[in-house]
């Protein structure tokens, strides 16, 4: 019997299963509509077959499709090598729509059947955010994905410094997906990206308090 239940979690257990490289691939922006906001979503494709595509959701509010946002500008996405062998891929567009926007991000993986797999939750956040994964192996054998959202307080203006949350998301093997580890708001305030001469340092600067929650778990 105990042979057996090691074979059963054996089979049903991501985390035996290594990550495998992920192919060569290439972007595509979401097409545009008449005032030159996406109307689709960007897509990731895999070279050698473009019927191989993840194609970004688009948010859904109410049955108009008009007011549907659509993820297809400015896309990105990075190779991320993971130290069991093997690689994910981030990948992520913009809404369009200005100071407004807000962006969806995926951790693409490659499956078997040269599908893409998103390991994680829906993570849509605005353009005044910091999204980052670090290497973190005494938490997690994958990246741990964090982002930093700013917190629009009473009295404050779009250029104003803000609290931002604070959200950690690390990799469960059993669920074989990421998951919200904690979340908190910082105890101090950032200035907005406007005001950033380089890419927002929220992340980087909440790093202390970040391993110590990690720790704490």
């Amino acid at each position: 019997m105990k042979s057996l239940w090691i074979a059963v979690i054996l089979a049903v257990c991501p985390l035996w299963a290594p990550f495998r490289d992920f192919p060569p691939y290439k972007i595509y922006q979401g097409l545009l509509g008449e005032d030159n906001q996406p109307i689709s979503g960007a897509r990731l494709c895999a070279n050698e077959e473009k019927s191989h595509c993840f194609a970004l959701a688009h948010s859904r509010t109410g049955s108009d499709e008009d007011s549907w946002l659509y993820y297809g500008l400015r896309a990105k996405s990075q190779r991320l090598k993971l130290a069991g062998g093997g690689g994910v891929v981030l990948f992520n567009a913009n809404s369009g729509g200005g100071s407004g926007s807000s962006d969806r991000y995926v951790l693409l993986r490659s499956e078997p059947d040269r599908q893409f797999k998103n390991l994680l939750p829906e993570i849509i956040v605005t353009n005044q955010a910091d999204v980052a994964a670090w290497n973190l192996p005494t938490v997690s054998s994958m990246p741990v994905f964090l982002t930093a959202d700013y917190l629009w307080g009473a009295m404050e203006g779009h250029y104003s410094s803000h609290f931002f949350e604070v959200r950690i998301y690390v990799y469960d093997p059993v669920a074989d997906r990421y998951k919200l580890r904690h979340k908190y708001q910082t105890a101090h305030k950032y200035p907005g990206i406007d005001n950033w001469e380089q890419a927002p340092e929220v992340l980087d600067k909440e790093r202390g308090r970040i391993l110590e929650v990690l720790k704490a778990q």
